[in-house]
């Protein structure tokens, strides 16, 4: 929640707005291509309809962790590709925890309540623009209240504390604390003495992730996950979550206009995976429609993708052009037979 919570300080809240289009675009595109191809494995491997679709929801969200602390080494965070990465990930969640939560209705009253559904989306929705917008539009007032203490890390305080109030409000909504960070940082990006603000954040991010990613990895026990009759299942579902990255977040913005090197780094960019993962496969195991084995591979997605995304990252940001400006595809293809004809004319 550090994390994505100077994320959200990091990134210009008048850019991310103005992208969100582009960015509700690629998600749509991400979450059918990830549900699609791991309900597809599920059934590859004899799973039942309803077990194949939790397999699927445990492809379908995006840790943004990883690519946000290697974006930030290498200096990219700030780039109409990081931008992108942090804006469909967030986006990510809120499509993988109402697929959650419609499995888990679909689960316990053997039928899809399209009620709960639609309130689950809207409440989520509307959580995260509000905490966005409201906090927004009181950002310098907050910021000038603080100055005017003259107490020495107000300002840090301050924020902090608006932070972990709205990741609590949470819980009263049934939704995940996620929502929150992201949204609270991105709302202040653009107050009047953030960047002090912000250095303090990214100290407390980088010793919260490493905690965070030590403790993830030390739940995994690599004996049980290596059992050889498993093994073509572990290998399909591991290509699965690099695959649906690639035609889910690559192909869709490479369609909708980005550059093919942006569509690359944005696909890289989107391979981690993490706590959705584990809840989507766990809440499938403990509804007893999931064995063991589905758990254990979303825990190893986890390592694998969280491993091999920052050296792939840094890699793609490397080779190639970089990317100044993003626009819709068709945009283009409007300009150009304007130009023709008035050619002709």
């Amino acid at each position: 929640m550090i994390l994505l919570f100077y994320a959200g300080l990091e990134t210009r809240y008048r850019d991310f707005m103005r992208n969100l289009k582009l960015y509700g675009i690629i998600t749509l595109g991400e979450a059918i291509a990830a549900f699609t191809i791991g309900y597809l494995i599920g059934i590859a491997f004899g799973y039942p309809p309803r077990s194949a679709y939790f397999i699927g929801a445990v492809l379908e969200a995006t840790s943004i962790s990883v690519s946000v602390r290697t974006l930030i080494e290498i200096d990219k965070l700030g780039t109409p590709e990081g931008y992108t990465i942090l804006g469909v990930a967030v986006l990510d969640d809120l499509t993988a925890l109402i697929t959650i939560v419609a499995g888990a209705a679909f689960v316990t009253t053997g039928k899809f309540d399209v009620v709960t559904l639609a309130k689950t989306a809207s409440l989520t929705f509307l959580f995260w623009i509000a905490t966005v917008v409201i906090l927004h539009r009181f950002s310098n007032k907050i910021m000038s209240l603080a100055f005017s203490m003259h107490v020495e890390e107000a300002m840090a305080s301050i924020l902090l504390g608006i932070f972990a109030l709205a990741a609590y409000l949470t819980k009263y909504f049934g939704l995940s604390p996620l929502v929150a960070a992201y949204a609270t940082g991105l709302a202040f990006s653009e107050a009047r003495g953030i960047r002090r603000v912000s250095e303090r954040m990214r100290f407390l991010s980088m010793i919260f992730s490493v905690i965070f990613f030590m403790t993830t990895a030390a739940e995994l026990d690599i004996r049980h996950s290596i059992n050889p009759e498993y093994i073509p299942f572990y290998l399909a579902m591991i290509e699965g979550a690099f695959l649906r990255k690639t035609l889910g977040g690559g192909l869709t913005s490479f369609i909708i206009g980005y550059p093919l090197p942006a569509s690359l780094r944005v696909a890289v960019g989107l391979f981690p995976r993490a706590e959705f993962c584990v809840i989507a496969a766990y809440m499938g195991y403990s509804y007893g429609i999931l064995g063991a084995e589905v758990y254990l591979a979303a825990l190893l997605i986890v390592l694998i993708t969280n491993f091999a995304t920052p050296p792939m990252l840094k890699y793609v940001f490397e080779h190639g052009p970089p990317t100044k400006h993003i626009e819709f595809r068709w945009k283009k293809l409007l300009r150009r037979r304007g130009g023709r004809e008035h050619a002709k004319r």
